[in-house]
């Protein structure tokens, strides 16, 4: 039976899915056009997308593993204020600024704002097709 809170975490987690996917897609883009590539590890790791979510009681917990050294890399340009330092930073934006970038601008507002009864009839209707042809 689909039921509300159903149609909700589905809603949930392929809004939280987009968002993380849209996030180790620019750090991958980031990594393989501004970085210099030694091992390769790197972009096999935002290659692959490590994303995993556990649900809880009454509540889903969403993991993103992340390289430890990756957080330091958009700082090791934050110093100087010249202009050659400054166009580099803008182009190694790949932690904080894609991060929280997505996250709080377009993901955390799809899931506040973006449950609408469109939605809802939109997901009802997919699930009840999954259960109704379920060799799709």
């Amino acid at each position: 039976m689909i039921t509300e809170d159903l149609i909700k975490k589905e809603f949930v987690h392929e809004t939280m899915q987009q968002g993380v996917d849209k996030i180790y897609n620019i750090q991958e883009g980031v990594a393989r056009t501004e970085l210099n590539v030694v091992s390769g590890s790197l972009t096999s790791h935002l290659a692959s997308k490590p994303f995993t979510n556990t649900s809880g009681v009454g509540r889903e917990v969403y993991y993103m593993r992340v390289l430890p050294y990756l957080r330091f890399l958009d700082i090791a340009y934050r110093r100087g204020n010249d202009r050659i330092s400054k166009s580099k930073r803008a182009k190694l934006s790949i932690y904080n600024r894609v991060v929280w970038g997505v996250l709080y601008h377009e993901t955390f507002p799809q899931l506040s704002y973006g449950f609408t009864n469109e939605i809802r009839r939109s997901i009802r209707e997919e699930l009840e097709a999954a259960i109704t042809n379920p060799q799709q």
